[in-house]
This record gives structure tokens, sequence and C-alpha cells, in this order.
């Protein structure tokens, strides 16, 4: 069949192409819902590319152009390969692959899906990846009732993990960005303490507000070295250091504290755990989304149709406010 998908032709460059799809015995074809922008894929249209060049990483093909992406989506299975055993055409299924998902159409392996958790609604169910990885992050980071946690960087990562926190029993939790409108956002839904970055040295606000301990734990969202650093010089003493980010570049840091200091070092990160993990926690990490625990809906700030992917890569690329942009075929 032919689809449209985005398609990265060079550095901030890209376009809608049609091509052709064919289903293999083993792959589901899906009826794409909408797909979320990751800031991995941010990085792919900022031309910063892991230095495997996809090799050896989560994405399923090594980088080149012209490079089909996206793996954000939810959708509705239309047909299945004549191997397929876990799905049927009409079940509703979620992305957890780099499987092109800025299309009207995707195919994937069994295995790169999640079944949508019912009474799900289809736009939740479009960023249940970035979901389940969020809130796997937050139940996984060993806070416990009256820590003080900070949060660095308030994407829409940081944003759920600053709930989940607040929901596990934090007695504060302390968010850390550049952009106002961001930790405004936070603040509406529970951040007890906003730090501006630009405006504020953020280590010192952390200090002042534990009393020059260090939060119980720090969780990494913002995906920069300097943003590693603040982490490792903001932990407590025998607390908690969380990485979230992918971060695919070298970066210097100072961990002079972990000889001296014994923080605990937590690798969050729900996809790379291993598929049959993912299959255990991705219905715990969805539960308290389905029970509205943990509000999503305003963190989805855009949508645009696929035609507009160029302003959609731009708005999630440029707008400080941008928070989550959606793609809707």
């Amino acid at each position: 069949m032919i689809i449209k998908s985005a398609c990265l032709t060079g550095v901030r460059k890209i376009e809608v192409r049609k091509r052709d799809l064919l289903l293999s015995d083993d792959q589901v074809l899906v009826k794409t819902h909408a797909a979320g922008i990751c800031g991995s894929d941010k990085n792919l249209y900022n031309g910063i590319i892991p230095p495997s060049g996809g090799l050896n990483t989560e994405m399923n093909t090594s980088f080149s152009y012209p490079y089909f992406f996206g793996h954000e989506a939810g959708g509705t299975v239309v047909e299945v390969g004549k191997n397929v055993r876990n799905y049927k055409p009409g079940d509703k299924v979620m992305a957890f692959a780099w499987v092109e998902t800025y299309s009207d159409y995707f195919k994937a392996r069994e295995e790169e899906l999640e079944p949508v958790p019912h009474g799900l609604s289809m736009d939740l169910a479009s960023l249940g990846e970035p979901i389940g990885c969020a809130v796997f992050s937050g139940l996984s980071s060993k806070v416990q009732l009256g820590d003080s946690v900070a949060v660095i960087g308030m994407g829409f990562a940081g944003q759920v993990i600053a709930q989940v926190a607040k929901k596990k029993g934090a007695h504060q939790v302390i968010g850390v960005d550049v952009v106002e409108g961001k930790l405004k956002l936070a603040t509406s839904l529970g951040l007890d303490h906003a730090v501006n970055s630009s405006e504020t040295d953020p280590l010192s606000a952390i200090l002042d507000l534990t009393q020059g301990q260090g939060a119980d734990v720090v969780v990494e969202v913002a995906g920069t070295g300097e943003a590693v650093q603040l982490c490792n010089d903001a932990v407590k003493h025998n607390g908690t250091l969380v990485f979230y980010s992918w971060i695919t570049q070298n970066i210097n840091l100072n961990i002079s504290r972990w000889h001296n200091n014994s923080p605990t070092v937590v690798n969050t990160g729900l996809v790379h755990h291993g598929i049959m993990q993912r299959h255990i926690w991705v219905p715990q990490a969805i539960r308290p989304v389905l029970l509205d625990q943990i509000k999503i809906e305003p963190l989805i700030t855009h949508s645009y149709p696929l035609d507009k992917i160029d302003q959609a890569m731009e708005t999630a690329n440029n707008d400080p406010d941008a928070v989550k942009v959606m793609i809707r075929p």
C-alpha cells in the first residue's frame, strides 16, 4: 500500500513523502491515531546523531538521509501477518519502538507494541510510550514519604515525574527549568517550588530549600551535561541520583562525591530494561493515569496534521512553552 510519512532530508529539513509499505508475515499494520514528538526526535531534527549512528541503540536502523522516523504513537490494527498471534484487526495498540510513526500507517513486530488498556483514550494511548516511561521513572526513583525531590527539566517527562513524586508522598518537589511557562504549568499540577535557573542559581535554591543538605532524590530530565552535574551536586549524602534523559554526546562530570557521599545512581529507562519487563510494567505505569491521579491532557500543548510536520517540528524545537506536540494524520 502507499502511505504518507515524514522524512528528514537534512538538518532541520523535513517533508512528507509517499512511499510503499510492505507487511511481512511477522508484522502488524496499524492506522495511526496520533504521534508525539520526543526530545530524541528533536535531536535528530537538529542533526544531533548518536555516535554509533543508530547502531547498538534503540533506533532500529542506522541514521542516514533520507530518514523516516517517529516512535511515540497509538492506533488501530488493520492487518496482521500470518505469523502474528497476539493481535488482530480492530485491536488498539501503542508503539514502543522506533517504527516510523510519523505516518498515516505504520508497521511493527508484535514485541514492538503494547495493547491499549481498557478505558484509556486514544490521545493518551498515542503517548503510551512517553507516559509509561515517565511514570515508571517516578515509580522506580526510590522516592519515600517525606522526601525532598528535585526534578531538573520540566518538559513532558519532568512534569509527569514531578506529579508521581508528589503522589508517592514527597514532602516537597522542586522543579528546575529555564522556561517560566513550564514552571507555571508544573505548579498548577502540584509542584511545590519552581526554580527558574535563568534567574536563580538552582544549586543554591535546592540547598536553601533542604536546609543545606541537598535533595533526597534528584532526577535528571533536561538532557545536558550541566543538568547531570547539577544533579550530582544537589543530591543529599546517601541520596539517590536518577538518570532519565538519553544523552548521546560525551559529557564531563565531576563524580568525586560518588566516593565521598555514596549516592545511589539509578537508571530508570523502562524501554531499556528488556521487553518482558516492559510488558509487566506498562499496565502498572498506565494505571495512575487511568485513575486520573496523574494529569496528562494539560501537557499536550500543540497539535498539527501530518502535512504540517515542518511546522510541528519548528514548534517543538523553538517554542519554549511547547511541552508535548502531537501529530494527527
